[in-house]
């Protein structure tokens, strides 16, 4: 399937947004500066974009929409999984594929007006609601939090863990929710 070209100009002109806030800083993220660096008039942005709200909100949701993409790819992969072990699975792949700089786009919204993020608490609250129709409530959600905690320590710059042991300690977190998967299948013959 082949992109419009109104399409085209929409993934440039987010690029060029999440380039300039992750390299510059959401101050300098401005219509002006995001049509300069797509080669785009200002006018040729605000047609897609009407304001700068406009645009982070497009931003955030291009990288909730590549988030499930990798959460659907998951499922299918392992529909028969425990949904906090394919939480971390795609929170896996999600390093393994997307920049975590891309993730910072989150706290550039956060910080020009967090209404912005309310269709990624949307999508954190539907996650929730899996997770509690399950087994392992608790576990999954210990499981998922410390995964949280992992991905906010890297995308603030603040780990003490070096990349191969985040990769490692993500992998040991899969595998407690394997081990949570096998309890439960064992219980349930």
């Amino acid at each position: 399937m082949t992109e419009s070209k109104a399409d085209t100009s929409r993934k440039r002109i987010l690029d060029a947004a999440t380039e300039i806030a992750i390299e510059q800083g959401p101050k300098v993220l401005t219509l002006d500066n995001v049509a300069k660096q797509c080669g785009m008039s200002k006018g040729g942005v605000m047609h897609h974009f009407k304001n700068k709200d406009a645009l982070l909100a497009g931003m955030v949701e291009s990288m909730i929409g590549m988030m499930k993409t990798e959460l659907c790819e998951v499922e299918k992969a392992h529909a028969d999984a425990l949904p906090v072990t394919n939480l971390l699975r795609t929170r896996q792949r999600a390093h393994e594929k997307l920049a975590v700089h891309q993730a910072k786009i989150l706290l550039v919204a956060a910080v020009e007006n967090s209404s912005l993020l309310a269709p990624m608490l949307e999508m954190m609250q539907s996650k929730r609601e899996e997770i509690e129709q399950r087994d392992a409530v608790a576990e999954s959600t210990l499981l998922w939090l410390a995964a949280d905690g992992l991905s906010f320590q890297e995308l603030m710059d603040i780990s003490p863990f070096t990349a191969e042991e985040r990769i490692a300690l993500r992998g040991k977190l899969i595998d407690k929710a394997i081990a949570l998967e096998e309890a439960r299948n064992e219980n349930q013959d």
